[in-house]
């Protein structure tokens, strides 16, 4: 009997983590749809990791909190090495009011970050400099974009945390199940990456 429910307990884990992944390849390709603009293939090559969050909770009255579950994939992103699970928390103090749900695609630059999330975790603005959305947005080429900051960061929300700091948030690797990199999602999520 033992074994049998740890054998459906392990099935729906299983399960859970691929609608994850899933759920990252539409959040991916409705976020970098909603951000046209953005020099995405660009990233995509000098991306260290890219992470999507298909879904990142922000409720605030004065005192505000944040979180999401997120996939990330190690490497090139049109091939990676791993595909881990990780999160981003946070919360912050000031004249905030209400409740977003938003997808979150980041894309990692910096060699040192990648494994500062697989060892542990990172603060953004503490560990990284960060640019959240529009960028790029007024280039007419994507050879006029200069890669200055360490982490690129798109929402599929344009109202997307107004009036609070992304600053402070902290992304972690998840003690999650192993992601598998034969799955249905992870075929999804890299069809959606390939058409860029």
């Amino acid at each position: 009997m033992r074994k049998i429910l740890l054998t459906i307990f392990c099935v729906l884990a299983l399960g859970a983590n691929d609608e994850l992944v899933l759920n990252a390849s539409n959040s991916f390709i409705t976020t970098m749809r909603k951000n046209a603009d953005a020099p995405t293939k660009a990233l995509l090559q000098k991306a260290k990791a890219v992470i999507v969050f298909p879904s990142i909770t922000k409720i605030g009255f004065v005192l505000g909190g944040m979180h999401g579950k997120g996939v990330m994939l190690v490497g090139n992103p049109y091939s990676p090495g791993e595909m881990l699970t990780v999160s981003v928390s946070g919360g912050s103090i000031g004249l905030q009011v209400g409740y977003e749900n938003s997808s979150l695609v980041l894309f990692i630059l910096k060699d040192s970050l990648v494994a500062d999330i697989k060892d542990a975790k990172i603060t953004i603005n503490a560990d990284a400099s960060f640019a959240f959305a529009d960028a790029g947005k007024f280039y007419g080429k994507v050879s006029d974009f200069s890669f200055t900051s360490d982490i690129y960061a798109y929402t599929n929300n344009d109202g997307f945390f107004a009036g609070a700091s992304f600053g402070g948030a902290v992304i972690a690797k998840t003690s999650d199940a192993p992601l598998r990199m034969d799955s249905y999602g992870y075929n999804a999520l890299m069809s959606a990456i390939s058409k860029y």
